[in-house]
């Protein structure tokens, strides 16, 4: 049965989701969270460092996870505060691909005989304006992700052939892949829990890890060298803290193996460089996927951090995990979790049915429900200074010395440190 609230100013109905909307226009932070982290964040104009303006080679998607970000953070199903300062999403890994599975795989401008396009299939299934009800799913493989397969077979079609996609490769033949499904529903304005739904649709049993990641972008590498933030291991939850955005305690059930490594570029892996530290960005992959016990810090401290959850899953079967990110520690994080899931569902619902128009039957009612789900899970935090950004490529028209011909030189006014709606997050 679905509750309507009353608004007792004037009378009318309001449902639970527009009452958060207008406590949020009241300044109550209903939106402070949110699906603000891109899942393609390597190799764009803001991440582009080269001389040339090469973005999508000079910053490859084999170096993102070694190379941490100056302008913004990637993630499956991720969220962050709406400074990007701590982000949380989710990676995966199969046991048999080369690298976790932390951010979306696609083909460059060049890769692809279509140009840009990314390979792989994820859904936007249901969203609320104030993000206190998220719903995503991704289809990942059980076999190893066909990296190479699909950048040799584009690469060798022209513009006029079909493109080899994903499920053109063969790692979905017998259904054998997860459905990994990701809710989000907000407790309160600062209280975000996550239920992480791991499917099997093979034949057989199979085994994934599921690695809840929490990090600090970046922030203190690059002027103005902001304050370095610090996460560690408490009482069997991560504790973050943050100079501005303060504390707040990442709480994963089941009691899972933590690892701490720090958001650094690997300079030895990508230049041959020396490293400022042991415990670099990719830290975790290698830890989990190489079993490289000294890629991650004993010590439990660090400025990126994993719970590192495996799980069997039988044929036709289902897991769950739940995590939960809050201001402060809590004794039993994950009782009643599902119930206020369950709850924000229902008020999703009938904020849906309030908004859609009576005409419109029930097939496009789905349709238009996802549609605008899509457009709230695609906003995107996008922090770009321009004049910054062409200062350190030599390239501003009024700061010699100066390189004419360089990307973005015409838009040395431009600064973007807010949360835009973008048509896609790759």
């Amino acid at each position: 049965m679905l509750i309507h609230l009353v608004d007792t100013t004037d009378g009318v109905y309001v449902t639970a989701e527009e009452r958060r909307l207008r406590e949020a226009r009241e300044g109550v932070p209903w939106r402070r969270w949110g699906p603000y982290l891109s899942e393609r964040q390597w190799g764009t104009v803001r991440e582009d460092y080269s001389d040339g303006g090469d973005a999508w080679n000079y910053f490859s998607h084999d170096q993102a996870r070694s190379r941490a970000y100056r302008w913004g953070e990637d993630g499956l199903a991720g969220v962050s505060d709406d400074r990007q300062r701590l982000c949380f999403a989710l990676a995966l890994w199969n046991g048999a691909d080369p690298i976790l599975k932390e951010r979306l795989f696609g083909l460059t401008n060049s890769e692809g005989n279509h140009g840009e396009d990314v390979k792989e299939y994820y859904f936007y299934l249901d969203n609320l304006p104030s993000h206190a009800y998220m719903r995503w799913l991704y289809k990942y493989p059980q076999a190893a992700f066909p990296y190479l397969d699909l950048l040799a077979r584009n690469r060798e079609r022209s513009r006029y052939d079909l493109e080899h996609e994903l499920i053109d490769t063969g790692v979905f033949r017998d259904n054998r892949y997860f459905d990994v499904e990701v809710e989000y529903a907000k407790a309160g304005p600062e209280d975000l829990v996550a239920r992480i739904t791991v499917h099997n649709r093979g034949p057989e049993a199979a085994a994934i890890h599921l690695l809840p990641t929490v990090w600090f972008r970046n922030t203190w590498s690059w002027p103005p060298h902001t304050q370095r933030p610090r996460l560690w291991s408490e009482r069997g939850a991560v504790r973050c803290e943050h100079h501005r955005l303060g504390g707040r305690v990442l709480h994963v059930e089941g009691g899972p193996e933590l690892l701490f490594c720090e958001n650094e570029t690997n300079a030895r892996r990508l230049w041959g460089a020396t490293n400022p530290t042991p415990y670099v960005k990719d830290g975790i992959n290698d830890r989990v996927v190489a079993g490289r016990l000294d890629a991650v810090n004993p010590e439990q401290v660090g400025t990126k951090a994993a719970a590192h959850v495996r799980l069997v899953v039988s044929s036709g079967a289902t897991a769950t995990i739940r995590a939960r990110l809050t201001p402060e520690p809590m004794e039993a994080p994950f009782e009643g979790c599902d119930e206020l899931i369950a709850a924000r569902r229902q008020e999703a619902d009938e904020f849906y049915d309030v908004i859609t128009p009576p005409a419109v039957d029930a097939e496009r009612r789905v349709v238009m429900r996802q549609a605008l789900a899509g457009m709230l899970w695609t906003k995107q935090y996008y922090d770009f200074d321009v004049d910054t950004w062409l200062s350190e490529h030599q390239a501003h028209p009024f700061r010699p010395p100066t390189r004419s011909g360089v990307r973005n030189e015409r838009w040395y006014h431009m600064h973007n440190d807010d949360i835009i709606s973008m048509p896609d997050k790759w």
